[in-house]
């Protein structure tokens, strides 16, 4: 994945989402959703959940929603049996009646994308501090968590 490829498509089946091509079946593959920044993972993650069509593993085409970012993984032995790893993110462009369209996202754009979120709710903060005590403030947060 990395460096080979702008556009991934996997294809619909019903109302799932079949794996790409690039995945081995002795591997450890997942899909995940970015929610945010992580200081041990790098990103904070919802692992999109599988199932089986067959001895096909597949995924719910209701957990791709468009403009979310997403870490697609490869990590499996290579014939020289050295662990190959590829991991990337993605956006969802798109999702037509046959595929799911995921477009390649530089982790410079995700970490950008969520650094800003971050500082964001930081100003929102400092600007609530501003007109309310630090009780106030601290009870409102608790309210809408």
């Amino acid at each position: 994945m990395t460096g080979n490829s702008i556009e991934m498509k996997m294809e619909i089946c019903s109302c799932f989402v079949r794996k790409h091509k690039y995945w081995k079946n002795r591997g450890k593959n997942w899909i995940a959703r970015i929610t945010g920044l992580d200081e041990k993972y790098g990103y904070r993650r919802e692992f999109l959940e599988t199932t089986r069509l067959g001895r096909e593993k597949v995924f719910f085409l209701e957990d791709f929603c468009i403009g979310e970012i997403y870490e697609i993984a490869s990590i499996h032995k290579n014939s020289s049996n050295t662990f190959k790893d590829l991991k990337d993110t993605f956006v969802c462009a798109g999702i037509t009646e046959t595929h799911v369209i995921l477009e390649f996202l530089p982790k410079e754009e995700v970490l950008e994308r969520f650094s800003s979120q971050v500082n964001v709710a930081v100003n929102l903060v400092q600007q609530l501090l501003r007109i309310a005590t630090r009780d106030e403030a601290v009870k409102l947060i608790q309210e809408y968590e």
